[in-house]
Order: C-alpha cells, then sequence, then structure tokens
C-alpha cells in the first residue's frame, strides 16, 4: 500500500511537467524580449517604451488567465445527485440491469436530469456513485465527476469545465495575442539579423529564436482558438463533438444549442465589464442547461437565482405542440 501510494504522488508530480514546460517558454520569452530585444536592440527610447508598455499588458492578462485556469479547480456535483445511504444499498443489493436502471430512474425524476446512456438508461457513475448531471462527465485522471466536462488539459494539469471554461477561452485568446505581439514588433529586427545586417551572437540567436518559437505557437493556437469558439457558438463541448449526448427519444448533437448570443452569455455571463478579465461570471450552477426544443424564437432565457434556467413564452413541447408558459428547469 505504502508503494503505490509512493506510485501514485510520483505520477501526480509528472503531470505537472507539461505546466513546467510552459512557464520555463514563457519566461525565456519575457527575458528574451525584454534583455535582448527592447534594451538591447532597440535604439529609439520612444518605441522602447511604447513596446514595453504593450508588452506587459500582454504579458500580465495572459499570466492571470493562465494561473487562473491552472488553480481553479473543476466543479463536482452537489450532493442532490450522490445517492444516499438507502438508496445504495437498494442499488447494490439489486443484481438485475433492469431493476437497477428503474431504481435510478425513479430516483432521477426528482433531479432536472435530462440526457441518457446510449441504450437509454440513466447516465451513473460507480466511482463517485452519483447519478450525473447533464453534460457531467467522470474524469480518470482528476478521479472526479466533473460539470461541463470539456476535456482534461495536461498542459495546464487540469480539467476544463463549467467552473473554469471561460478562463481557458481567455487563456487561449491572450495566449495567441502574446506570441502575436511578439511576431509584429520583433519581425522587422528578425529580418535585419537574418540578412545580416545587424551582428551579435547571442542577442541574433534570443531573437531568431523567440520568433520562430512564437510563429509556431501562434499557428497552434490559432487552430485550437478557433476550434473553441466554434463549439462556444455551437453550445458543445469538446466529448460532446467526438460523442453526441443521448436524451430519452435519441441522440441530440445541438440539444444544447440555444442561439450563438445565449450560448456565448452561459460562458461569459451578462456583465459586458468581466468579458476581458478571468473572473467568474457564467451563469447557472452547472447541473442543468437550457434545451433547444425548450426555447422557440419569441422566448428568452435567463437564469434564475438557483442557476435553472426559467423560460417565459412560447415554449415547443417534444410533441410540437405551441404552449406559453413560465417553466423553471
Amino acid at each position: 500500500m505504502l508503494l503505490l501510494a509512493c506510485l501514485r504522488r510520483c505520477a501526480r508530480l509528472l503531470y505537472w511537467i507539461p505546466v513546467t514546460i510552459i512557464i520555463v517558454v514563457v519566461m525565456w520569452s519575457y527575458y528574451a524580449y525584454v534583455v535582448h530585444f527592447c534594451w538591447i536592440l532597440l535604439t529609439c527610447a520612444t518605441q522602447r517604451v511604447v513596446f514595453l508598455c504593450l508588452f506587459h499588458v500582454c504579458f500580465g492578462v495572459f499570466s492571470w488567465s493562465f494561473w487562473k485556469a491552472v488553480s481553479t479547480p473543476p466543479s463536482s456535483p452537489s450532493e442532490e445527485f450522490q445517492l444516499s445511504s438507502s438508496d445504495s444499498l437498494l442499488y447494490e443489493q439489486e443484481h438485475g440491469g433492469m431493476e437497477k436502471s428503474q431504481i435510478l430512474l425513479e430516483i432521477s425524476q426528482k433531479l432536472p436530469v435530462h440526457t441518457r446512456t446510449a441504450t437509454g438508461a440513466i447516465r451513473f457513475c460507480h466511482h463517485c456513485q452519483l447519478i450525473k448531471p447533464d453534460r457531467c462527465h467522470h474524469c480518470s485522471v482528476c478521479q472526479m465527476c466533473v460539470l461541463k466536462m470539456d476535456h482534461h488539459c495536461p498542459w495546464l494539469n487540469n480539467c476544463i469545465g463549467f467552473s473554469n471554461y471561460k478562463f481557458f477561452m481567455l487563456f487561449l485568446f491572450y495566449s495567441l495575442l502574446y506570441c502575436l505581439l511578439i511576431i509584429a514588433t520583433v519581425t522587422p529586427t528578425f529580418i535585419q539579423l537574418w540578412l545580416g545586417k545587424l551582428f551579435d551572437s547571442c542577442v541574433k540567436l534570443h531573437v531568431l529564436f523567440l520568433t520562430l518559437v512564437s510563429a509556431m505557437f501562434a499557428v497552434t493556437l490559432c487552430f485550437l482558438l478557433f476550434f473553441h469558439i466554434w463549439l462556444l457558438a455551437s453550445n458543445k463541448t469538446t466529448l460532446e463533438w467526438l460523442s453526441v449526448p443521448f436524451f430519452a427519444d435519441g441522440p441530440g448533437s445541438d440539444a444544447f444549442d440555444v442561439g450563438v448570443c445565449a450560448n456565448f452569455l452561459q460562458v461569459f455571463g451578462k456583465k459586458k465589464r468581466l468579458w476581458p478579465f478571468p473572473v467568474f461570471s457564467s451563469q447557472g450552477d452547472g447541473h442543468s442547461f437550457p434545451l433547444r426544443w425548450q426555447m422557440s424564437t419569441r422566448s428568452p432565457s435567463v437564469m434564475n437565482g438557483n442557476g435553472h434556467c426559467v423560460m417565459e413564452g412560447t415554449v415547443v413541447s417534444p410533441e410540437g405542440v405551441f404552449v406559453t408558459i413560465a417553466v423553471d428547469d
């Protein structure tokens, strides 16, 4: 047991290697840009001040969003989704799959759960002993169920989900902005160094590598950012893109898509002044989400104080009947 515990601790330390690599690369880029590029190569004082100001603002918001994405723990389901001791005992005593499914179905009637397994059963986590809320998945690395899980990011050593998806998006955006700022300001000097008009072996090496590494990361980040912008606009997670969620009446690839604007507000919130900053402002509590079939073009959705979606106006039922009600999902 002691050996197993030691191995697990060593494995956890290994998970921090990608994060350490990012920190080392970023700190080296800071040193190369500030010391070798701005202080040694730039001769114009005004240009030096402007570049340093822009760089430090960008570096500050990038570091802030990176720290929030790494340090913010993923949210797990609340206690109401956990099986009580009596329900858990009753569930374990049953040996048939149908009987167990019936027990979970009865318990889930009290919960805002719509998604199912591919076979139509209630989604249940045997590790955490809980009924999974919509869009919740178990992470084998974090050893927990994560609300609105998107993916586990090894470069951040963290699960990206409801509690930190906004921070992850800002991290991608400011990382790309950081790389583009370096490329835009260093490229003219890079060309002069490449053509041999400026010569300093140490400075030349740092600036050349700084430009190439920034360009390489910018291309990768560009694809990743636009992919997640598309996911955000269509209200999908990476896991839902890979595997379509199932409902009682079958699969629904666009079930959570309630419009680009509403999808964006679910992640970034209604307070526009908080959009650019890695401060939590997402709507809801991560346990339930508005469904597309519940919405119509004339039915705005808002989140009540408990984080549940309240639909007011015309609502489309699964049978296609239009009714005017107010529903607290």
